[in-house]
């Protein structure tokens, strides 16, 4: 059962103290690019309802295009209701409002966060439709200590802490939308006493009492002590600082010390990285499994231990007992990882690789390394080679695939159309035909990327064109 709220008690004075007044609009909305529309996503709840009033009085007096949109997703009979309160509202603020359903099998577990996934993919999906490339959402400092609250219980020994950064004012989703976070400095009540100065009512969605939810029990825990959600966002901005230094610093040392060749087949001179911190060190080399074995996430910090001990190994030890040359090999992340004398090599391994087709006009993620989309007026086919297409390519070329090791050779994709032989996109100096877009992948890197690891993801652009791997313009085709 849902109810209209028309307002809670004004904050408390400890509250008031903390976070006192609500900011000028132009500083609350200075991460929105005013140049295109905007959308902001409204539940009907306290928080968002808010964000689309300051958002209608900024947008007015800057002349910004803005869009609401209500995602249903289809869990409650409620929502239908909730979705044309929206709409009535966005109407009377003289605002476009759009209602997004989340349709099909919903999961049997895990329902927020399917949810979540689901909410801002129909938002991304929406966005092109209206030439938006933000979204606003009306998460406050309450969300954000709610989330620390949950990671810290969370957090363990292989950790690396990253997570208690929280969440970023701005976020890249998948296709390249900006989420924009304006409210995270202001706390629920006091947008609730906001809106109760505007006489403006919103929904109270039933499951936020549901303490089913881990956020829900949490919330409880916290929501009468205004001084622990301070606290939470004070850490959480000491640590996002940390996380942004740090996501420098691996950046820096990708950009010096990362090489590839066709496979591909990713190097680091091991002699290069001995000077670096242990912490610089396991994130750089994180964000290089994940580019070399298409993970959807980063592996942990204590995975990568072993990696850190193949870096460390004394040099020479090795050479008074004539062991120069022995290999040295681990996997992790779907990937082998190797040290060779003074190289480090990385290359996906030749397991649980998927084949796809796509039709014309389809686009698709193979092995959450290759994003390919087909222009074309025929299937393509995408699959890992085996012998007889490395046979096939290697007789047109008269010699062997420059490709070393060797091995790394069964986890290359090869292409095939119609009216093209075999094409392999991992080799150095290939050129796409035309009507197939290619583009190198690293969903741990660019999907949810949250601003702190924006230098990380500065410094993939650079690499990618750079590569000489799926030549192709940097945009990711939608």
């Amino acid at each position: 059962m849902w109810r209209w709220n028309n307002g809670l008690p004004i904050a408390s004075p400890i509250e008031k103290r903390l976070m006192n007044r609500l900011p000028d609009p132009k500083t609350l909305f200075q991460d929105v690019d005013t140049t295109k529309p905007v959308i902001v996503a409204v539940s009907g709840g306290s928080d968002s309802v808010a964000l689309l009033l300051l958002a209608a009085a900024w947008a007015r007096h800057n002349e910004v295009e803005l869009q609401v949109a209500t995602v249903d997703h289809g869990l409650r009979p409620e929502a239908a209701a909730e979705a044309a309160f929206v709409a009535s509202l966005s109407e009377a603020l003289d605002v476009s409002h759009v209602t997004l359903a989340w349709d099909g099998i919903k999961p049997g577990s895990g329902v927020p966060e399917a949810a979540r996934g689901a909410r801002y993919r129909l938002l991304e999906e929406f966005a092109p439709d209206i030439g938006a490339n933000t979204v606003l959402a009306g998460h406050t400092a309450n969300d954000q200590a709610e989330t620390l609250a949950m990671r810290l219980e969370r957090e363990g020994d292989d950790s690396s802490g990253r997570g208690l950064s929280g969440m970023a004012t701005v976020t890249l989703l998948p296709q390249g939308t900006r989420l924009v976070r304006p409210l995270l400095k202001l706390t629920r009540n006091e947008l609730r006493s906001y809106l109760r100065d505007h006489n403006q009512s919103w929904i109270e969605d039933p499951s936020n009492s549901d303490e089913a939810y881990e956020r829900v029990r949490v919330r409880r825990m916290l929501e009468n002590n205004p001084e622990q959600v301070y606290r939470l966002c004070r850490f959480a901005d000491v640590m996002a600082r940390l996380r942004r230094v740090q996501a420098k610093e691996a950046a820096r040392v990708l950009a010096d010390n990362l090489k590839v060749d066709s496979g591909p087949v990713y190097t680091l001179t091991v002699d290069d990285l001995s000077r670096e911190t242990p912490q610089v060190l396991t994130l750089a080399l994180q964000n290089v499994i994940a580019i070399a074995g298409g993970g959807e996430h980063l592996v942990s910090a204590k995975s990568v231990r072993p990696v850190l001990e193949f870096l460390t190994t004394n040099k020479e030890t090795k050479k008074e007992s004539g062991d120069n040359k022995k290999i040295e090999r681990t996997t992790l992340g779907n990937v082998v990882i190797e040290r060779r004398s003074d190289v480090l090599r990385i290359y996906r391994e030749a397991r649980n690789l998927p084949a796809i087709l796509l039709g014309p006009g389809d686009d698709a993620i193979w092995d959450g390394r290759l994003q390919i989309e087909n222009g074309t007026a025929s299937a393509i086919f995408c699959g890992p080679l085996d012998l007889e297409q490395i046979q096939e390519a290697e007789f047109k070329l008269g010699g062997k695939l420059p490709v070393s090791p060797r091995v790394a050779l069964r986890s290359m994709p090869y292409l095939r159309g119609e009216d093209h032989d075999v094409l392999l996109p991992f080799m150095r100096g290939f050129v796409s035909p035309n009507g197939i877009r290619l583009r190198l992948c690293v969903r741990a890197l660019e999907h949810y990327c949250p601003e702190f690891d924006f230098a990380l993801l500065e410094w993939l652009v650079t690499f990618r064109e750079h590569s000489g791997l799926t030549p192709v313009s940097d945009q990711k085709p939608r």
